[in-house]
This record gives C-alpha cells, structure tokens and sequence, in this order.
C-alpha cells in the first residue's frame, strides 16, 4: 500500500532530469540566438532571401514557420553563409525535438568556422537529448574558460557526471559552482536530489531543510524532502515537516500521499485512512486506497462504506471481496459469484481461489470443487489440493467443520 501511494506521489518527485537541465540553460542562453542572427534586409531581388527570414522568426522563436523557411534555401548556392545556415539548421532541429540532426549541423557548422562560443551549448544540449554524456563533458571542455560564469553550465556538468555514474565528480561540480555562485540555490538542491538517488536519506533530508531555509521552495521540493525523512525512518519530523507542507500547499495531492504513507509506515493506518478520505472527496481514485487504510485499521464498517463509493466495479468488487473473507462472510461472497462472472474478474485465479474458499466455508463442496478445477497457477494448486483434503474430512466427519 505505502509503495503504491509513493509511487502515484511519485515519480513526481523531480530528480532534475535532462529536460530540466536543458529548460533552464536554454532560457539562461536564449539571448543568445538573437545575438547570432540579427534580422538582416531581405533585400529587393526577385526571390526572397529564405535564410535570413527563417533567422528572424527563428530569433522571434517561430521554429516551425522557421523550419518551412529553411527548407526552402538552396544549400548548392556557392554564395551561401555556411556558418549562419548550418548554426540556423542546428536551432531548428534542437527546437523541433531532433537532437540528432541538430548535432550533426552544429558540428558543420563548427567546421566551417563558427567561433561564437554559444555554439558549443547548443551542441552540448542537443547531445544531452542523445544521452551522449561524455560528448557534452568534452564540448563543453572545448570552450574553454567562456561559460565559468553561467551556473546552467556548471549544473549541465554535474548532471552529466552524475548520469555517467561519476558521483564523486557531480558532487565535486556542485561544490564548486556553491562556490562560484553562492545566491544560486539550485546547487544545494540538486544536492539533496542526488543524496536520495544514492539512498542517503537522512543526509538528503538535512540537506533539503537547509535548502527550504535560504529558498522559496516548490511543492516536488518538499514532497522530496518528507520522503527522505520518512525513508530515514525520523517519522515525528516527516509528520512535522509534511504537516507544515500541507498548510503551504493546501491544494496538494502528493503532500497528502506522502503524508499518508508516513502515518501507515508509522503505524497509524487510521490516521493515514482519514488523510486520503479527505483528499478523496476532491479526487475519487483515492477511494480504493482509503478503504484500503481503513481495512489495515480494522475498521471494516467505513472500509465497506468507502468501498460502496468506488466507480471502478471491478476494482470495487475485488477490494469488496478480500474484506469480506477477512471478515468471514462467506454466504455474501457466495451472493457475488454473478458480479464476479460478469465483470470476468474469475479469470484472476486469485479471485477465483477465493470464491472457492468461500463456497468451502458455505459447505457447496461441489460448486467449490468446480472453481478449484480451474486453477492452474502452482502456488493455488497446492492450496487447492490442501482445501480438497479439507473437504474430504469434512464429508467423512460433519462435526470437524462445523
């Protein structure tokens, strides 16, 4: 139950990522663009000239209009700016989702004698969408000393250390863009996030309160830091800090999961149930989980009455079902033999052992006999031999099973 609800939280919780990395370099380094390609006269001769009217809208961040513009130019034209054409070609195709093809024209465009420096960021982005780690390392390298003062760098650095599994180098990186930048708290929060990524969770949850102390942060950024505590098992200070986090962001879906998770990992199930009831009266997927919490507490009457709630008929039937074995009512399981049929929940032999248990304990050995000849799965066929042999005893002495 805890992992499912970590991971419905989950995966939200951002690891900084490639596309991250990219987003906040391209919007460090966007004025960059314009300061490669200045609109320029489309002169006055009879045929436009497609290259620098796909440089303007490029400039404008029209890549797609640009891409129709580009495509138009005659690549044959002795006369044709190699460098602006190749760098243009680049952009487009980096813009457009094309890492690929934007390397290839940076790297022609290098060729021919582009020195802007940008250029070895664009290429070392469109190399990082291939996942070519190495490659942005040494592109970057190529540049030299021109980028020691962008922090987007010095993070793309890091995070490609960091996906080569060179953690020692990601960390040493970070330090020193702390360092170099020190109003820059994203260094201490990509910190918190690789310290998780190794399992250091208390370590990560330090960390990320240092960070929350000198920065405004996100909501991800506090689910995170409540999953580090709660993973370093420190349950008051999670429940503190996630009970803080809920009054920030009253509207939060993932606080209240994670939040929920620490109270069941605690083992206050209760507690956790009464969370996710709550959030599911906004949200009606919570319910199956709710009633979930509210079984382990072993209050099976609000278990039951969240379970008539849920949509889903053949999630509800199935959740209804294991509560009602658990609670040894046998003759309702019998009664939903028909549900069972109709929404072809019997073709789970799970759901199907279950039934026959049921009937077993009604004392309809035949029809039990029946579902128990249609178990295949090892684990089941064993338990179907065990119950047969119940019912054998069962025949020869009545009282046994009484």
């Amino acid at each position: 139950m805890s992992r499912k609800m970590e991971k419905g939280k989950g995966k939200r919780e951002e690891r900084l990522g490639a596309r991250s990395v990219l987003a906040a370099l391209w919007l460090s380094l966007f004025p960059f663009s314009i300061f490669l390609f200045p609109p320029a006269c489309l002169g006055a001769t009879d045929e436009p000239n497609y290259l620098e009217l796909a440089a303007v809208l490029a400039s404008d961040g029209n890549y797609d209009k640009a891409a129709i513009e580009y495509a138009r130019v005659d690549a044959a034209d002795p006369e044709l700016d190699a460098i602006k054409y190749h760098t243009l070609g680049g952009l487009i195709a980096l813009n457009q989702q094309q890492p690929e093809a934007a390397v290839a024209a940076f790297e022609k465009a290098i060729a021919a004698g582009q020195s802007e420096p940008t250029i070895y960021l664009y290429l070392a982005q469109a190399q990082f969408g291939l996942e070519r780690y190495a490659d942005v390392l040494q592109t970057l390298d190529r540049a030299g000393a021109a980028f020691d003062t962008l922090a987007p760098v010095f993070l793309m650095r890091a995070q490609a250390h960091w996906l080569r599994k060179d953690h020692a180098r990601a960390f040493a990186v970070l330090a020193d863009g702390a360092r170099r930048f020190p109003a820059n708290t994203q260094f201490l929060r990509r910190e918190v996030f690789f310290l998780m990524e190794l399992g250091l969770y208390q370590e990560a949850a330090a960390r990320g309160q240092q960070y929350l102390a000198v920065a405004e942060g996100k909501e991800e950024d506090y689910v995170a830091i409540g999953n580090a505590l709660k993973r370093a098992r420190q349950f008051e200070g999670a429940l503190l800090f996630l009970e803080s986090a809920r009054l920030k962001f009253p509207a939060s879906l993932n606080v209240v999961k994670v939040l929920a998770a620490t109270y069941l990992e605690k083992g206050e199930p209760l507690a956790a149930g009464e969370l996710m009831y709550r959030a599911s009266l906004s949200d009606p997927t919570l319910k199956p989980e709710a009633a979930e919490l509210f079984r382990r507490a072993k209050l099976y009457a609000r278990a039951l009455a969240v379970n008539a709630q849920i949509e889903d008929q053949p999630l509800k039937l199935k959740q209804r079902l294991g509560i009602l074995i658990e609670l040894g009512r046998f003759a309702e399981v019998r009664g939903m033999e028909l549900a069972l049929t109709r929404t072809r929940l019997l073709e789970d032999e799970d759901v199907r052992y279950a039934l026959a248990y049921a009937l077993f304990k009604e004392g309809d050995f035949a029809a039990a006999e029946t579902h128990l000849a249609k178990l295949t799965k090892p684990d089941l066929f064993r338990k179907a031999t065990e119950l047969r042999q119940s019912m054998q005893d069962c025949a020869a002495e009545r009282w046994r099973c009484v």
